[in-house]
């Protein structure tokens, strides 16, 4: 380690506001399990207690964001939604899982790792809070942590769905740019589907609900030429979504995977 880096402990959510302020270009650091060099200034913040636990309500489950992967492997899987649960046991190893964090997969720069996907779909939301406030936002518009605030409780909501599927694409244990991890949840009513939730993430995103309402209220099982138009909604979606960050380089092969598990979903309706 570089003599010139330093790393700062905070032991309470008010510890950090004051490093914040205190020390210029301090970075928040939990795991560590995704970076390859330290910050020069950084401010550790795993061993705080307010950030670390997790409670059931009766409608959701709430998290600190400093909760282990193992920690929440620990939960019994029949409280957590199944594609969330999944989603964390296929992350990495147990000894990776023992320090990284939730936040840490929430967080990561530059990629949506693949905890995104499955909070998008379930419609989690983010505590965040500065000295003076606290926000609450959807995971459908997170992009980043904002300057003055520190993420401080994840809220997922514990909705029963009849199909959920969670796939995570590329290698076991990896994050590569042919990563990526998709999420499908319905639920139907009478014959017809009343709710409806897509997600994919990776080296960018999508979410969408003009694309999820198409099929509300459809009749099962549904008609070859309905899953077909709606296919090609899917990819023009993924293709106006993938036009808006042509600076990143995303492998050909995940558009067919997310094409294919739109499909594979679908026919599980019918």
């Amino acid at each position: 380690m570089s003599k010139t880096r330093q790393i700062y402990y905070a032991k309470t959510l008010n510890e950090i506001f004051y490093q914040k302020k205190s020390v210029k270009d301090i970075q928040l650091i939990g795991g560590c399990t995704q970076d390859k060099k330290m910050p020069e200034i950084s401010l550790c913040v795993r061993n705080i207690r307010e950030l670390n636990y997790s409670i059931k309500h009766e409608r959701f489950f709430e998290f600190g964001p400093e909760i282990t992967l193992s920690q929440i492997l620990e939960i019994d899987p029949s409280k957590l939604p199944s594609v969330f649960f999944e989603a964390v046991k296929s992350i990495a190893n147990r000894n990776i899982r023992n320090i990284a964090t939730l936040a840490g997969n929430i967080c990561a720069k530059n990629y949506r790792h693949t905890l995104f996907a499955p909070l998008t779909a379930l419609d989690a939301r983010l505590e965040l809070k500065s000295e003076t406030e606290t926000v609450y936002l959807p995971m459908t518009k997170f992009t980043e942590i904002p300057e003055k605030f520190v993420l401080s409780k994840v809220i997922l909501p514990l909705d029963d769905w009849e199909v959920a599927v969670f796939k995570r694409l590329g290698p076991a244990h990896l994050i590569t740019e042919n990563s990526a991890s998709f999420v499908f949840l319905a639920n139907t009513l009478k014959n017809q589907i009343s709710n409806l939730k897509i997600a994919f993430a990776g080296p960018f995103s999508i979410r969408s609900l003009e694309l999820e309402n198409r099929l509300l209220g459809a009749y099962l099982p549904l008609s070859e030429n309905t899953i077909l138009e709606f296919e090609e909604a899917a990819a023009k979606l993924y293709d106006e979504t993938y036009e808006t960050c042509q600076d990143k380089k995303v492998p050909a092969i995940l558009r067919s995977q997310f094409l294919n598990l739109v499909k594979y979903s679908l026919e599980q309706l019918t």
